[in-house]
């Protein structure tokens, strides 16, 4: 039998490598970059390839793709180092199939072909802090806004699963992989600055922050074997400044202003959302490796984050009164037989003045040791223990007055920001402005994990089955989420005291810039917000809160995992095949505690145990249907955990004059998934590539929010829970594209072009009993294209990236409305020069076309947002000893 020939490569990619060439670490001969030792893990075996410069690392990323038997794509090293994204999730949002969901002016989280329960783990391992934007602020997932870019070795996304992974990945499994001193031949040592100027929104000006990042490695021999050390670490800083004009869920008003019509328009209107602050990302790393000899080798990381968000916002917020004349209307019925309001006047109005602070903040800790065993026979074991440490603390403060507004008019727009403007009262006087509330959250949590893995694989020499691997996973995890939610009346939220008694140095007069429509106007400094005890103690609310037992949750998760893989490689009439077949095997079990209302109304501590078994078959097989030319096909079943605060035993109480509570469900299981892929490649020239794939995913167990009758004291209750319901599908399309126009004349022969484009139609059950609707956050459309020049010592690229509109949410406001975004695009480029081997320079520049996202409620004239995107320019730095 003929033996099919394997490349070993550096880089999986498409990625859509958005290199700019040879990043100052290759000059310093490193061995095959992290990509070859992810192969391997990190055992200390032999990187393969040296990658040095654009054109080898595509030639690379293509051999890894196409040898590899799950459906995947990668992120190297050079990517990353040279790129103007701030984190992975920038990066990766150029892999096709993969979406960005934005988070204060950064990419905060992504879906994988439209599901955003993946899997994503550091160097094969899980680290937990996940906040609130990714679905839970104290959660079991890692965030990939913590890292920062330069500390990096390689991003792999994995579209179809193999039994070894980590269960947990829905929609993908991302694995981020930072550097080990064996990838290095060489002593060497690596500098990095960069500083970014931030160009914000209007009354934020323009703010310059550094990032520096430094990286010492050697390796040497001793009596007792091979040693290297690496010492890596990272700092960045930076700035955000929205000024987004906000428009609350849609009210619809009978008989509009004597006019005998219905019409649809907001509750109200924020004018200058002004969210405004900075972020620090801090990343130590560092790792040991020893090769005792031929057969043994051993390593140990450390891997410590410290990751925190400060944002300080102002906003004006009016409520419109009774509707008067004049007003006019979009003219387009709603299917209700209404219409939408396109300018209208209204009397004896309301302001809400806000003044928030809220800082988000995640420090995490992780170690790991383990090794490998191989005498070069048919046997070959791994061991590896990791433990994982994450503090996560989430704050916000908001501090109200009120004022009131004899008469205000709203304009609606459709493609720009909608508009209000107030009469009759002088918001630069402190006088008209009250005091009202306080709302004081704090909502933290402390997260321990401890797994142990071991793994064996053992070769056949046999025609078909090559290999079997093996693998016991034992894991043991514990979180614990605590703090406080209070709101403060002041004087009852109707008080006769003004700001103009107050001393002035507790006080900012917001400027016209921010203010937006309408001119400037008085709130609560920043400073004063922050400090606190002066505002409290002049309106007499304590100086402190203490934790609550109702927002007290304790859960510990167990898991014993066993997988078994066989991994095949043989002929049939001539084609070569390759792939694996396997099954992992999970036990779960659940414990959990929290505070919550008895059947007799009283707060008690309750707790719940539960248990389950998961089986997840896969499947992936990797066709040659010539030497240019493979078919890969893959099937699997995967799960999805469901948040840790949708399971809480405990009942609630709300609104004990309404007889509302609110309910987690500890019976709920996780989202499963049967996934199906196809995909065709062909491979031409030393870099060219072309792929077209299809996949389909039947989802089971998406959850909805369902009201309850329940007694409570002996009296009925609405109880807000949470049910699994019904069954949810995606399918779609990727094709991606890659190629150097080698043969151009010079000095054309240096450009290069990358291009991918993702369909996904998606259908989730509603809320309304026999209806679907598409799944939240997930484009139907989206593309990259990116060009690409690399000739002597000049390296660019100019990247778009463009999704089209989506679902926001299902529902809004009383109405039920489903909240939509508009298409967005982003333009964003890189040129780098080599000054010598040992120090490069790179200018980049994201959002350079000045893109906005625009959010909107069921019709495009019923805005709900606005929002003008920073755009950020860089100067990069790297020099090599």
């Amino acid at each position: 039998m003929k033996t099919r020939k394997r490349f070993r490569a550096t880089v999986s990619a498409p990625a859509w490598l958005f290199v700019l060439g040879n990043v100052s670490l290759s000059h310093a001969q490193v061995v095959g970059n992290s990509a070859a030792a992810a192969l391997t893990g990190q055992d200390g075996d032999a990187a393969v390839v040296v990658v040095a410069g654009l054109r080898a690392s595509l030639e690379g990323a293509r051999n890894m793709k196409r040898n590899n038997d799950a459906i995947s794509d990668s992120i190297v090293a050079q990517d990353i180092g040279k790129l103007p994204d701030q984190n992975i999730a920038e990066a990766a949002q150029r892999i096709p199939g993969v979406q960005l969901s934005r988070y204060k002016e950064e990419g905060g989280s992504i879906a994988i072909r439209g599901l955003s329960q993946n899997k994503v783990v550091l160097n094969g391992l899980e680290v937990f802090g996940a906040s609130a934007h990714a679905g839970e602020y104290n959660g079991r997932n890692f965030d990939l806004e913590d890292l920062p870019a330069e500390v990096l070795a390689g991003v792999d996304i994995y579209k179809s699963s193999s039994a070894h992974e980590i269960e947990g990945g829905l929609g993908g499994y991302v694995n981020i992989r930072t550097r080990q001193p064996f990838d290095f031949k060489e002593p060497t040592a690596t500098v990095s600055v960069k500083a970014t100027n931030f160009q914000m929104a209007p009354g934020f000006g323009n703010k310059t922050r550094a990032q520096a990042s430094a990286l010492l490695t050697k390796r040497w021999q001793t009596g007792v074997g091979e040693m290297g050390l690496l010492a890596n670490i990272a700092h960045t800083d930076s700035v955000f400044g929205a000024g987004e004009d906000e428009v609350t869920p849609p009210q619809r008003i009978a008989n509009y202003a004597g006019s005998g019509k219905d019409v649809i328009l907001p509750t109200g209107m924020f004018t200058g959302n002004g969210h405004h602050g900075d972020r620090h990302r801090t990343t130590t790393i560092v790792s040991y490796q020893w090769r005792p000899g031929d057969q043994l080798n051993l390593y140990a990381n450390y891997i410590g984050i410290d990751y925190l968000v400060r944002d300080n916002f102002q906003t004006a917020r009016f409520y419109p009164g009774k509707p008067v004349s004049p007003f006019t209307l979009w003219g387009d019925k709603n299917a209700d037989g209404s219409d939408n309001l396109k300018s209208g006047t209204f009397a004896d109005n309301a302001m809400t003045d806000t003044s928030v602070y809220g800082d988000e903040g995640r420090k995490g800790k992780l170690f790991d040791v383990g090794g490998k065993w191989g005498n070069g026979g048919p046997l070959t074991v791994k061991a590896r223990v990791a433990h994982n440490e994450t503090a996560v603390v989430n704050t916000l403060y908001e501090w109200g007055l009120n004022a009131g507004i004899p008469g205000m008019t709203l304009t609606m727009n459709d493609g720009s920001a909608s508009h209000v403007s107030v009469s009759g009262a002088d918001l630069n006087n402190p006088a008209i402005y009250h005091p009202n509330y306080l709302l004081a959250i704090h909502l933290d949590g402390k997260q321990r994990n401890t797994a142990a893995t071991a793994d064996a694989t053992y070769k056949f020499d046999n025609d078909v089955v090559r290999s079997v691997d093996l693998g016991l996973r034992i894991n043991d995890y514990t979180r614990h989420s605590y703090g406080f939610v209070k709101y403060y009346c002041i004087d009852s939220c109707n008080s006769s005291k003004t700001l103009a008694s107050v001393d002035p140095s507790l006080l900012r007069h917001v400027p016209a810039a921010e203010a937006r429509d309408v001119g400037s106007y008085w709130t609560y400094s920043s400073e004063a917000i922050r400090q606190q005890r002066a505002l409290r103690s002049l309106y007499g609310l304590p100086a402190t809160e203490a934790n609550m037992p109702e927002q007290d949750q304790f859960n510990n998760e167990k898991t014993r995992a066993l997988y078994a893989k066989l991994n095949y490689d043989f002929e049939l009439a001539g084609i070569p095949i390759s792939g694996n077949a396997g099954t992992r095997y999970v036990q779960t079990r659940l414990y959990g505690e929290s505070y919550g209302a008895d059947a007799s109304g009283n707060l008690v501590k309750q707790s719940r145990d539960s248990a389950r078994t998961d089986v997840l078959p896969s499947f992936n097989a990797n066709i040659g249907l010539r030497d240019d030319l493979a078919l890969r096909l893959a099937a699997s079943k995967t799960l999805g955990q469901v948040n840790f605060g949708y399971l809480g035993a405990a009942v609630n109480i709300t609104n004990q004059v309404q007889h509302a509570a609110q309910a987690g469900n500890p019976d709920l299981k996780p989202y499963k998934s049967k996934n199906y892929d196809l995909s065709l490649e062909h491979y031409f020239g030393n870099h060219g590539m072309a792929s077209l794939g299809v996949f389909d995913k039947t989802v089971n167990g998406f959850i909805q929010t369902v009201t309850e009758q329940r007694q409570i004291n002996g009296e009925t209750y609405n109880v807000s829970t949470y049910l699994s319901r019904g069954t949810s599908t995606v399918k779609g399309i990727e094709a991606a594209y890659q190629q150097f126009f080698d043969k151009l004349p010079a000095p054309f022969d240096g450009l290069g072009m990358q291009a991918n484009y993702t369909y996904v139609q998606s259908h989730a059950p509603s809320v309304v009993a026999g209806q679907t609707v598409s799944l939240e956050g997930l484009s139907k459309n989206s593309y990259n294209v990116i060009g690409m020049y690399e000739k002597g010592k000049i390296k660019a690229r100019l990247a778009y990236n463009w999704r089209s509109g989506y679902v926001v949410a299902t529902s809004s406001g009383s109405l039920g409305i489903p909240a939509y975004a508009k298409a967005l695009g982003t333009l964003d480029f890189s040129i780098g020069y080599d000054f010598s081997k040992q120090l490069s320079v790179v200018l980049d520049g994201v959002n350079i076309n000045g893109a906005h996202s625009e959010n909107y409620y069921g019709n495009p004239h019923v805005q709900n947002n606005y929002l003008p995107l920073n755009k950020r320019f860089g100067l990069q730095a790297r020099y090599t000893f």
